[in-house]
């Protein structure tokens, strides 16, 4: 069973970096029987290990910025937050939602994509009245650069493709790529055919503006969310207030996130919380050695931190 695992692991990688890439590529990647490789993926759908697919979008370079909402949420139900989610899910600006573990103490996170900081001040608002029976607290920051590596620790042994987005643009795009960029959200290992289907245009239109959004890297990268507890890990989020001054520090920091494989993202944000990262551990002994490394690195310039276990997504 262990053995098995151990593929697993390796076929979830290759995933990570491409899901729409030929079964035949990952099986030689990984070297085991195209047969083998379609078991194992089926198996890991039905078991929820998989849980969709999906992609990651630069929307940065749509001319948007990232803003990441936080909500301390006391005395409601699951079934209500669901409800409400139901609500907030639909702007098209929110680009996920996170229901966040007991242990933290924000309960969750909305990640929103805005042009301007006022349309982003609309949809917290309508967020925050939402839930206005319930909020404790909120917290709020605006990323600009960041760096995705997903679950690069499943393979240390090979190179894991990084998403960056750090630079604006402001490239427009048509109602056909909108709706193809909201079916793939929904299932990106949808083909072309399908695609062209639900969106009730040609299969030449469809073909043509994903290679426009995949050759401007607007759809940086078609993967898996997985449950990554299933395969023996628990990620952790940190958002931390650290010092400007500690400029050079914070970049030391992100060139360590590259080197580690248990990093999975480090975005660098202004606003009251100015560093967020999130890593892949085994166990508290490793989540204590991060901490510690993070603290020796910083010293009196990290003002003040929060530990998030993410418990489940929203969308």
């Amino acid at each position: 069973m262990e053995k098995e695992g151990e593929k697993d692991k390796l076929i979830l990688f290759e995933l990570l970096q491409d899901c729409r890439q030929p079964i035949a590529k990952i099986a030689k990647a990984v070297k085991l029987p195209q047969q083998t490789v379609s078991y194992r993926i089926a198996k890991m759908e039905k078991e929820k290990i998989i849980k969709k697919y999906t992609i990651n979008i630069d929307y940065q370079k749509l001319g948007l910025n990232r803003h990441s909402l936080y909500l301390d949420l006391r005395g409601i139900k699951a079934k209500d937050v669901d409800e409400y989610l139901k609500t907030i899910t639909k702007i098209d600006e929110v680009s996920c939602c996170y229901m966040l573990h007991n242990i933290s103490r924000w309960k969750l996170y909305i990640s929103v994509w805005t042009k301007t900081i006022g349309r982003y001040d609309e949809i917290q608002t309508l967020i925050i009245s939402k839930f206005k029976k319930h909020i404790i607290n909120y917290l709020s920051f605006q990323g600009f650069r960041s760096y995705t590596y997903l679950a690069k620790r499943l393979n240390p042994n090979k190179k894991a493709k990084v998403d960056i987005k750090d630079k604006m643009d402001n490239i427009q795009l048509k109602e056909v790529d909108w709706k193809i960029i909201r079916e793939l959200k929904k299932n990106s290992k949808m083909s072309v055919l399908e695609l062209a289907h639900k969106i009730k245009s040609s299969f030449n239109t469809i073909m043509r503006r994903m290679k426009f959004l995949k050759n401007k890297e607007i759809i940086e990268r078609f993967y898996p969310i997985i449950d990554i507890k299933k395969m023996g890990f628990t990620e952790y989020t940190f958002i931390s207030r650290i010092d400007p001054s500690y400029e050079k520090q914070i970049d030391k920091f992100i060139e360590m996130t590259k080197k580690d494989p248990r990093f999975t993202i480090v975005i660098k944000a202004v606003g009251y919380v100015n560093l967020y990262y999130a890593f892949l551990s085994k166990n508290n002994q490793e989540v204590e050695e991060i901490t510690h490394e993070v603290e020796t690195l910083f010293g009196r310039g990290l003002l003040e931190t929060h530990k998030i276990e993410v418990e489940n997504m929203i969308s």
